[in-house]
């Protein structure tokens, strides 16, 4: 799923910019509402999968997904107006969107606190397998046909759909059976747990830095360091490979430790690879501070998720980590307009002032990491647990 989304949607933001004229600040403005609207799904589909299992969330966004993209290549193939990108992407963002809280508290159902760290990292690993692979796959592909490669993102969606409805069962119990319209309410009662609502805040914080790795980094470097689409997937490679080779070795350095510590590092290399990142004038120095940035993301991505699932009570995991999502692709979306809005007015007046601004946001984000471990169990921060991990069929939240 992943090698399908990189292919194409990485280059969006170029070919809306470079090819079909759309201001920068534009651009930004509306990938940064699609991921707006998207967000709205996430605390929607977590409570959702709660009451009717995961394996129907995930199903039924993946199948919807599928079609839209598929839309989407059309749209670009036929050369209709960018009205009907504008209209299909934000719907393909908020079906997509259902996937994720009903995925993560998949993981969660089957692992105990103590292993969900490991267990995000790993699937945060073969993601990134598929994100080393789909840019580079995307860049050859753009040099041909944009729709070429939404066709193609598609097809790989579809693909995913099949896998999910015939591999994917629910564990004993996830699903309650007792369906209760979605609403702000259920939302508002996770988040009068205090130290959640800090987890939230500055799970916000975090994908705002993390979100210019996709839609700010391809800008720029389109824009400020004149690198061409292969290099761009190039980039996004790099970003993968580092992924599968080094986040098993990161998860076991972080294994014994308070989560909020390896976020709170994470948080920092993120900062000070968006800041080198920034005043690259190389190809090869661009990359390096990929590199880095890279290194955060492994510490970062697997973090959060394991700490959300380990805040979450067993019965509402999928609300809390839906509510989770939510202050995450809202961050991102804040991230992706303040980054591309930054490009387009700042970097005129001093090329790398976007980066000091995503920079002292990490800044930011560390410290908070830093002053929620105190206020968490630790069970909540992955110190405690069994020496191996449960069985799926055995796996229960501890006392």
């Amino acid at each position: 799923m992943t090698a399908g989304y990189a292919i194409s949607f990485p280059f969006l933001a170029i070919y809306l910019s470079a090819h079909r004229g759309v201001p920068m600040a534009r651009v930004g403005f509306f990938l940064a509402s699609s991921m707006l609207i998207g967000s709205l799904a996430q605390f929607i589909g977590g409570e959702i999968s709660d009451a009717v299992g995961r394996r129907k969330v995930m199903v039924c966004a993946l199948a919807v997904r599928t079609l839209l993209i598929a839309v989407i290549a059309w749209i670009i193939y036929s050369g209709a107006g960018l009205w009907a990108i504008f209209a299909f992407h934000p719907l393909g963002m908020f079906a997509g969107s259902f996937f994720h809280p009903a995925a993560r508290s998949w993981v969660a159902d089957y692992t105990h606190p103590s292993r969900r760290m490991k267990a995000y990292g790993l699937l945060r690993m073969v993601s990134n397998a598929g994100w080393a692979v789909g840019p580079a796959l995307g860049g050859l592909l753009a040099v041909g046909s944009y729709s070429l490669m939404f066709f193609v993102s598609a097809a790989a969606f579809g693909v995913c759909t099949i896998i999910v409805a015939l591999s994917i069962k629910d564990a004993p119990g996830a699903a309650s059976g007792k369906f209760v319209a979605p609403s702000f309410r259920g939302a508002a009662a996770a988040l009068k747990n205090r130290a959640f609502l800090r987890f939230c805040f500055f799970t916000f914080t975090m994908c705002a830095v993390m979100s210019q790795l996709v839609v700010s980094s391809s800008l720029y470097s389109k824009n400020y360091l004149g690198f061409s689409e292969r290099e761009i997937g190039l980039l996004f490679s790099v970003n993968g490979f580092i992924v599968v080779a080094f986040q098993y070795f990161m998860t076991r350095v972080l294994e014994e430790r308070r989560i909020t510590s390896g976020l709170a590092a994470g948080a920092l290399l993120y900062g000070i690879g968006y800041l080198a990142f920034g005043f690259s004038t190389v190809f090869y120095a661009a990359a390096a501070a990929i590199v880095v940035v890279t290194l955060g993301e492994v510490a970062v991505s697997p973090g959060l998720q394991a700490l959300g699932a380990n805040m979450a009570p067993k019965a509402e995991k999928g609300r809390y980590l839906g509510v989770q999502g939510l202050f995450q692709q809202v961050g991102s979306s804040v991230g992706i307009f303040i980054g591309s809005n930054a490009i387009g007015r700042l970097s005129p007046l001093y090329q790398q002032a976007p980066w000091f601004i995503i920079a002292s946001i990490a800044v930011i984000s560390s410290l908070g990491f830093l002053s929620l471990g105190r206020r968490l169990t630790p069970d909540q921060n992955g110190l405690r647990g069994p020496t191996l991990p449960p069985a799926p069929e055995q796996a229960t939240e501890p006392a």
